[in-house]
């Protein structure tokens, strides 16, 4: 075998080599990735009979969409139930920036509710619901001031109210009707891939389910309450700002 053989084998071998070794850290990472998902684990949890709480540090919106954390509920829900969510968390600033928080049903059912948060500048907030007729649409988006950490996320269904989000200022959707909806497991990302910079460096952001009978539970009233709300501040901001501008 001569020279230039014997140094076109040496290249060939030297590339696979190279190339056996990128395979391996690249699964590697992907391993590493998956690990830190599956290990972030709520940092408070509180549950009775019909109330289910828990809290995230800010890492849980560093988790990438094929690996989200995933949090079980431990109770029958049922189809009456409210959910608030408080999002204290700082974002990187960039416009991309983000948390999706998606409540499931259980398996089989690819029924589920979405919720965006994004950081940066623009605070774009949307809303989207995924059915296995309709697939997955938005049923409403605000690219900038569509959520504030001075206000809470309020989601909440009724089984003759169907579906209503509130995003802290008005009610963005408002009884939606998707043939009912019981949760099972929420997900939460912000990482389009494992790659992705991070989106959030501190805080936590906090989960207050309530649920149960309609004849028993003020979630049976949700709508109205989610109105009564938005507009009584309004009437009281009104109020105060008449009294400190007197004519």
């Amino acid at each position: 075998m001569n020279k230039w053989m014997k140094d076109k084998m040496a290249s060939r071998i030297f590339l696979l080599l190279l190339l056996f070794g990128f395979l391996i850290q690249f699964g590697s990472a992907i391993g590493q990735s998956q690990e830190r998902s599956q290990n972030i684990q709520p940092i408070k949890t509180t549950e009775t009979k019909s109330n289910e709480q828990f809290i995230y540090a800010f890492n849980v919106s560093n988790a990438d969409r094929r690996n989200p954390v995933n949090y079980t509920l431990n109770a029958p829900i049922g189809e009456n139930w409210i959910l608030t969510i408080q999002n204290n968390m700082s974002y990187a600033q960039r416009d991309d920036a983000k948390t999706i928080i998606r409540l499931h049903e259980a398996s089989p059912s690819e029924k589920f509710v979405e919720i965006a948060m994004f950081g940066g500048t623009s605070d774009k907030f949307w809303t989207a619901v995924n059915t296995e007729e309709s697939g997955y649409i938005k049923v409403y988006e605000r690219d900038t001031g569509g959520w504030s950490k001075d206000d809470s996320i309020v989601v909440g269904h009724g089984n003759n109210q169907g579906l209503s989000v509130n995003n802290g200022q008005r009610i963005v959707t408002d009884r939606l009707s998707l043939d009912g909806f019981n949760p099972s497991y929420i997900t939460i990302y912000g990482k389009d891939s494992s790659n992705s910079p991070l989106n959030t460096y501190a805080g936590t952001i906090s989960f207050n389910l309530i649920f149960g009978d309609p004849a028993e539970s003020p979630v049976y009233y949700l709508p109205f309450v989610m109105l009564v709300g938005v507009g009584g501040l309004v009437m009281v901001l009104v109020v105060f700002k008449k009294r400190s501008n007197p004519p």
